[in-house]
């Protein structure tokens, strides 16, 4: 066999890039399947390394693609988050820490408990790091998360912060709820109020259009991070 024909026939078993034409070659060889097993059988024998070169090569071009993907999802990220900025980050009552536009920004709800040790770890790492602030974001709409805010609102963000440690069973969520405050009637309608179902579904909104589908969720600028991460974690992206 020719030595042209060869590296025709390696470049062959290579996956070729979407939208490319197939080569004159090919097209020879896929009209004459004898011809195909017939050179193809040669080629294995006359040079049988071809084999591990061919998948070495083929590893390297999935791996490219691969890597060409994630950029371009990041980058897509990125963009998002920057467009979003003042509505993730800008400061609010829920928030806490250091003064100024948040860090980073955890979607969580009431009742979720992977949700209250993410926000434990971000309190505690607020005392560990100057200058940074948190800010919290709702995914959820639920009924539990509609008292969370109506708290926040009626008794400061310290009590729905009491809130959210001692939920366990957001089926108990109402009678918990009536025990923090004086005034149970007008925490109720608060929590029903069109004004409290807005401002959560702007929110719910918000994390499925960055794409986000674990509770808690992370955001920070240039990053996206679903589900609950270490301390330590947290604190590698975080520290200056």
């Amino acid at each position: 066999m020719s030595r042209r024909l060869v590296i025709g026939l390696a470049l062959l078993l290579l996956p070729a890039p979407l939208g490319a034409q197939p080569s004159a070659l090919w097209q020879k060889l896929e009209e004459n399947p004898a011809l195909m097993a017939q050179e193809m059988r040669a080629l294995l024998l006359e040079t049988p390394q071809l084999i591990d070169e061919v998948r070495s090569e083929a590893r390297a071009r999935m791996a490219a693609d691969a890597a060409s993907d994630l950029a371009a999802e990041v980058a897509g990220d990125s963009a998002m988050i920057a467009e979003l900025t003042p509505v993730l980050f800008g400061a609010t009552p829920r928030g806490f820490g250091a003064e100024g536009p948040a860090a980073i920004t955890l979607f969580t709800a009431a009742g979720c408990a992977p949700c209250l040790r993410a926000e434990t770890e971000l309190r505690a790492l607020t005392g560990e790091i100057p200058g940074l602030r948190v800010e919290l974001r709702s995914l959820s709409d639920a009924p539990a998360d509609r008292l969370e805010r109506a708290l926040q609102r009626r008794e400061g963000p310290e009590t729905a912060a009491r809130f959210r440690a001692r939920l366990q069973d957001p089926d108990n969520a109402q009678a918990l709820a009536e025990s923090l405050t004086e005034d149970p009637e007008a925490l109720l309608a608060l929590a029903e109020s069109p004004e409290i179902r807005a401002e959560l579904a702007q929110e719910v909104s918000l994390f499925r259009d960055l794409g986000l589908d674990m509770a808690p969720s992370y955001v920070m600028p240039g990053r996206l991070i679903r589900g609950e991460m270490p301390k330590v974690v947290l604190q590698s992206y975080l520290s200056p």
